[in-house]
């Protein structure tokens, strides 16, 4: 796979070995879209701010943002990371409830915010997030409706369009 940039975000290319050009060119469209779509969730403030400090803290994250696709037995698979965070963050957590958040997650966190990141302090933030919990952002659930709208709406097409062209080139 080579790798290139695109849009600013980290978009892998799969070789085009059995795939024709204009289909893996639209591949390669539709990849470098979900990864805007992606930072234009991270930045909508409706979705992804923090309703008890009414701050986006996920803004900055965009630039974790990775998206690569590849062929795998005839089909072609498109992968997003986003951060292993997000998994903390999509559901919520009720107040009081299960174990409290591992500290090493919050390491990170703090240090990006010059907030120290010594093992009392990051205790003291776990404690606190057990105590009050938090409400969910979706982040995941809102990317993936909006990918499932660009499908009905435009990518199908597109990729319609792309193997008749190839289909057409082939045969004539």
């Amino acid at each position: 796979m080579s790798k290139t940039t695109t849009n600013q975000y980290p978009v892998s290319k799969s070789p085009s070995g059995g795939l024709g050009g204009q289909l893996a060119k639209v591949i390669d469209q539709i990849t470098s879209e979900i990864a805007t779509l992606a930072d234009t969730i991270f930045k909508d403030d409706k979705v992804s701010a923090n309703r008890k400090t009414g701050k986006n803290t996920l803004r900055d994250k965009a630039k974790d943002i990775e998206v690569s696709w590849h062929e795998r037995n005839g089909n072609i698979v498109i992968s997003t990371y986003l951060g292993n965070y997000l998994t903390y963050i999509e559901n919520g957590r009720a107040p009081r409830q299960g174990k409290f958040p591992p500290i090493d997650e919050l390491r990170d966190w703090a240090l990006a915010r010059n907030i120290p990141a010594d093992n009392s302090t990051l205790y003291l933030i776990a404690r606190a997030i057990w105590r009050d919990g938090h409400e969910g952002r979706p982040i995941l659930a809102t990317l993936e409706e909006r990918i499932e709208q660009m499908f009905d709406t435009e990518w199908y097409d597109r990729l319609f369009e792309a193997t008749i062209d190839e289909l057409t080139k082939y045969f004539n």
